[in-house]
Order: C-alpha cells, then sequence, then structure tokens
C-alpha cells in the first residue's frame, strides 16, 4: 500500500478505491484499528456507486507512523486533510466511526472548507454520561493487549463478543480478521494508550461541535456496548440538523451483515449533499 510523509513528519498509509474524478469519501477507523476496519468489499460497495473512497492507517495505527509524543485529536484531523492534500482532494465526504467518528467530528469544525458532508458512526460527543464504556466493556478496553499476535488476536475476538452485533457477529470470520490485523502491525501499547489520551484529553467536544453546519448524518447501533446508543442520540442533538439513523442489531463492528444498510445510508447521505 502507498505511503505519503506529511509536512508534519507523520507518514500515512493508504489506499483508494474508485476513481478520483468522483466525490471523495474518506474512511477513518476508531481506536486501536487499522484500515483494515474497513474491509474491501465495504469500500468497492460505495466506490461501485460511483465514490472515490480513501481508507487510510490513523498516527500510531497499522502501517502509518509510530509516534513518541502525545497529541490531540486536532492533529489527527490535521493528517487526515494533509492526506486530502497529497491525494489533491479539495473536499470530501468524511465518515468516521468511533474514535474515527470523533476526529471526524474536529475535522468537520476545524476544516470546513474541506468537508462536503460528515458521518459520525458509533460515537458520542465526549460528554459525561453519554456513549461511555461500562463493565465489561470498560475493562476490556483497558485491558493491555498481549504482545503475541496470535493471543492478541484472540484477546480482539473475546473483546469483540462483548460488544459485537448480535445480528451478524461470526466468530471464526472475525478471528481470521484480527489475525489479518496481528500480523500487519506491530504496534504496542503504548501506540494505543496515546490514542486514548489524545481521545481523553479533548474531554467533552460539544462547544467544538456545535459550530459544524455541514449536513450530518449521525449511526448508531441498537446492540452498542461499547458506546452506546445515548453517544449518537446527543451527538444529532448537538450538531444542528443532524439526522440520526439507529439500526436494530449492529453493534460496535463493522461485519458484512451490517455492509447493506449502513453503505445505503452513508450513499444516500453523500448523494443528497452533492445535491
Amino acid at each position: 500500500m502507498p505511503k505519503t510523509l506529511l509536512p508534519s513528519g507523520v507518514e500515512i498509509c493508504y489506499e483508494t478505491f474508485g476513481s478520483s474524478d468522483q466525490p471523495a469519501v474518506l474512511l477513518i477507523h476508531g481506536l486501536g484499528s487499522q484500515l483494515l476496519l474497513w474491509e474491501e468489499g465495504f469500500c468497492n460497495k460505495l466506490a461501485e456507486e460511483g465514490l472515490y473512497v480513501i481508507r487510510y492507517d490513523q498516527r500510531d495505527s497499522g502501517l502509518s507512523s509510530t509516534m513518541e509524543e502525545d497529541y490531540e485529536l486536532s492533529d489527527m484531523a490535521s493528517d487526515a486533510a494533509g492526506l486530502l492534500d497529497h491525494l489533491l482532494v479539495k473536499k470530501a465526504h468524511v465518515v468516521g466511526m468511533s474514535l474515527g467518528g470523533m476526529v471526524a467530528q474536529i475535522f468537520a469544525a476545524d476544516h470546513p472548507e474541506r468537508i462536503s458532508s460528515l458521518t459520525s458512526m458509533a460515537s458520542n460527543t465526549g460528554k459525561s454520561g453519554f456513549g461511555i464504556p461500562k463493565g465489561k466493556a470498560l475493562e476490556a478496553l483497558l485491558a493491555p493487549a498481549p504482545t503475541d499476535p496470535q493471543e492478541q488476536a484472540l484477546k480482539d475476538l473475546s473483546d469483540r463478543r462483548i460488544w459485537a452485533s448480535t445480528e451478524w457477529h461470526d466468530d471464526e470470520y472475525c478471528l481470521k480478521i484480527f489475525e489479518r490485523y496481528a500480523e500487519r502491525t506491530n504496534k504496542n501499547n503504548e501506540a494505543k494508550e496515546r490514542q486514548m489520551r489524545a481521545m481523553n484529553s479533548t474531554g467533552n467536544r460539544e462547544k467544538i461541535i456545535s459550530k459544524i453546519k455541514t449536513p450530518t448524518l449521525v449511526l448508531h447501533g441498537s446492540a452498542d456496548t461499547l458506546v452506546d446508543q445515548s453517544g449518537g442520540e446527543r451527538t444529532a442533538e448537538i450538531i444542528s440538523g443532524a439526522r440520526l439513523v439507529i439500526i436494530e442489531g449492529w453493534g460496535h463492528d463493522l461485519p458484512p451483515g451490517s455492509w447493506p444498510e449502513i453503505t445505503n445510508e452513508i450513499i444516500q447521505h453523500v448523494r443528497n449533499a452533492e445535491n
């Protein structure tokens, strides 16, 4: 996969689908994840509808730069803008999931001239009490990751069971995906912890994201136990004109069974914003 070195010194690994002369859709993954969250089948569904799809590893993820110092969500949003510069994309429809949704929100607030529409998935506003993990989900999120790739994949699978979609989860399918994750990168716990600190240091983002004027779609799953439904509901309340869609049985994951409804919502949102 190609990489680009941004002016900030951060190297970003990315991949594109579709033609660059079509409307661009930038996909931003979540905490401790990789561009592989957005599987090729998912990306191709969007590209087949005439979209230029861009997926990338955020800093401290996958094959992108491992950082040495802490940073903010705004720095991660600036990475996204830098990648668009490299690809000569003036404006994009930005889609983010979980932590990626937070970065997408900050991008919309900090770079309003670069965004055509926002889709915030399985995310929150940072306000206390809304869309936060509890119980087993919180314990799993905070538990250190094993260093052995096979053990890491098994932990990822165990965690996924806690917040998986009730409708579409498949153990064998997920394990294969997590084995690919573990084989692809050697990022350690410190990388994930830096991302968590970036998320937590920003705190309540409602004052920032209340400024967002771009057309906004908020997608959330009824079965999400990592960032519960109240996170999406609150996000839609704070962003003026946002449309909230709750998908029954969807958890904090992106299994193939969820793709038809999620991609259909994104495609329709993009088309509405383009018209």
